[in-house]
């Protein structure tokens, strides 16, 4: 393969190829490919090989967390964006790099949704590899547990297929590694189940920080009642002070309460119901009919690069009733930590086979803040530390890895047994260990 296939430093694809949504991390690689086509992945992993030299894999970087060296070649995949629906399946044929957003905009022309998460520039392949929970998982599960096919690259360059009737049983493994366990090899094309909502709503409302115990009060008192199909986030939210909105809410602490439903305007009577004895919202997004671009800004992501530092922990029933200690963790106007939320997240389905295909608990806590430099970062670590102290009462004892933002990896991101088996399937698929595991594989490698 010629160099000239790779773009060097200082030019515009290594730029924009090395910096990613998460800017954290330095990324200073011995070059970036940018394939369009899985033969062009292929033909970046056998010269890698040839060459000596690692591979990192990326194509948004809402993911990264890990310094990427000259000793590897980044494979920025957010130019494979290849998209083929089949409306009557309910099945979309998807390349690695496209997002959510893009893949939705056309899958809401027939109907259809794919299992997408709070953020709308999310590629579609690596949240689903890390399990994937978004607005819609309380009524349909894990964006994993959709996952049906997996085309990829090996360790050696070859082009492989990862499904669950595969002939070679290392592909059957590595279908299950790619749900919900971070994933082998490099990925060029997913094959996804969309789902058909009903009658899709959403909406949210910002609070000063000084409501926060009564709202909160109340969101608590709502989750008892509110059924399968609602999800929420109730979170303190540190806003930027040119957000586009009331001036007291710019540049502070609020409370942010965000809430959706494939089912329709009912969904949500027990939550509203609950609020009336809260404070009135000092802004509110209303509640009401939403498309997929309206649902993804619910959730107030920022758009740009941001240096993050995150937790994620699966929590149990009880989270509700001590959500107010751990969201008074961030109240302070100078908290290092500028977002932490707390979500209702359980499903009462079984998953497909996999890493991680069933909600492990009923909550979600998902704390970030800045890690811009090292005192940014001791401080957000040592606030994110704290947080998880909080929530150790109903802490079930497994991260969310993919909340983790900025993290190289997580050792306990799956049980012990899961870790073991994800080491197997690495080893098999990527004998040489050439390519840069994830997260959640990070911690598969100490297994």
């Amino acid at each position: 393969m010629s160099r000239d296939f790779l773009a060097l430093p200082g030019s515009e694809v290594y730029r924009a190829g090395t910096t990613p949504h998460n800017s954290s991390v330095a990324q200073q690689p011995i070059a970036v490919a940018q394939p369009q086509r899985p033969e062009d992945v292929a033909e970046v992993v056998q010269w890698a090989a040839e060459s000596g030299v690692g591979i990192a894999v990326q194509a948004s970087g809402h993911g990264a967390g890990a310094a990427i060296d000259e000793d590897r070649v980044l494979i920025d995949t957010s130019a494979m964006t290849q998209l083929s629906i089949d409306p009557d399946a309910g099945i979309a044929h998807v390349g690695v790099g496209m997002t959510w957003s893009a893949l939705n905009a056309q899958a809401e022309k027939f109907g259809l949704m794919g299992l997408a998460g709070s953020s709308p520039s999310v590629s579609i392949a690596g949240y689903t590899f890390g399990g994937g929970v978004g607005w819609l998982n309380r009524p349909y599960g894990m964006a994993s547990n959709r996952l049906l096919r997996v085309d990829y690259v090996d360790g050696q360059g070859r082009r492989r297929r990862a499904s669950d009737d595969a002939d070679d049983p290392v592909d059957r493994e590595a279908l299950w590694a790619f749900r919900g366990g971070g994933g082998v090899g490099v990925a060029t094309s997913v094959s996804i189940e969309l789902v058909a909502p009903p009658e899709l709503w959403a909406g949210f409302h910002l609070w000063h920080i000084d409501a926060l115990k009564p709202v909160v009060a109340a969101w608590s008192t709502a989750m008892d009642r509110v059924g399968d199909a609602l999800s929420t986030s109730i979170s303190v939210l540190h806003t930027p002070p040119d957000a586009p909105l009331p001036p007291p809410l710019r540049g502070v602490p609020v409370v942010h309460l965000a809430f959706a439903s494939p089912m329709g305007a009912e969904a949500a009577s027990p939550l509203t119901n609950a609020l009336r004895v809260a404070p009135p919202p000092a802004f509110t997004s209303t509640w009401a009919p939403a498309d997929a671009a309206r649902l993804a800004q619910i959730h107030l992501d920022p758009p740009d690069p941001v240096p993050a530092l995150g937790l994620g922990r699966w929590l149990n029933v009880g989270a509700a009733g001590v959500a107010i200690e751990m969201l008074s963790c961030a109240t302070a106007l100078d908290s290092p930590v500028k977002m932490i939320e707390v979500r209702n997240v359980q499903h009462p389905g079984s998953g497909r086979r996999g890493a991680l295909t069933s909600v492990p608990g009923a909550y979600l806590l998902h704390a970030v803040g800045l890690a811009a430099d090292d005192h940014s970062r001791a401080a957000t670590d040592d606030l994110l530390a704290r947080i998880q102290s909080t929530a150790a009462p109903v802490d079930i004892g497994m991260a969310a890895a993919p909340f983790a933002e900025g993290r190289v990896e997580i050792p306990d991101g799956l049980p012990m047994e899961a870790l073991q088996r994800l080491a197997a399937i690495r080893a098999a698929v990527d004998p040489q260990a050439r390519i840069l595991p994830t997260r959640l594989m990070g911690g598969a490698t100490g297994a």
